[in-house]
């Protein structure tokens, strides 16, 4: 709980719950520039502190990046959906590689655009899809 509570001092930062399993929230503009999937040395400081929420429970993760509806073209990356992708997969490395995370526990999904918590219609809705989401998987299906 106390690890939960620093978490959510961080700027951009969300938890909740979805059916059984917690979901930590953040803000997509706070861990990467746009367009990009290299993590923001900025974000150092909340993914150290989600290393502690996933060490401090035995459970499967899942990282799930998400874009907005604004279509990305770019030498590295054709869709939202390769650069959601890739960005879940970086945050993964990086509790693994960082955080000293068993590599067995941890999985990476990209939904690009499909998957908005927001319609899309404004700066500020688009803002908060784009996201990567840390759910600590506690049902078998996960």
């Amino acid at each position: 709980e106390d690890y939960i509570e620093a978490l959510k001092s961080f700027e951009g930062t969300e938890v909740r719950f979805r059916g059984k399993d917690q979901v930590m929230t953040l803000d997509g503009r706070a861990l990467f520039e746009s367009g990009s999937a290299s993590i923001s040395p900025d974000a150092f400081p909340v993914l150290n502190e989600l290393t502690k929420i996933i060490k401090a429970r035995w459970c499967r993760v899942r990282v799930e990046g998400h874009t907005d509806n604004v279509p990305i073209f770019t030498e590295k990356f054709d869709s939202n959906w390769e650069l959601s992708a890739t960005r879940a997969v970086n945050i993964a490395k990086y509790f693994i590689q960082e955080g000293n995370i068993a590599p067995e526990r941890l999985s990476a999904v990209g939904y690009g655009e499909l998957r908005p918590i927001e319609p899309n219609d404004t700066p500020e809705q688009r803002a908060r899809n784009r996201r990567v989401e840390i759910v600590l998987v506690t049902n078998e299906e996960g």
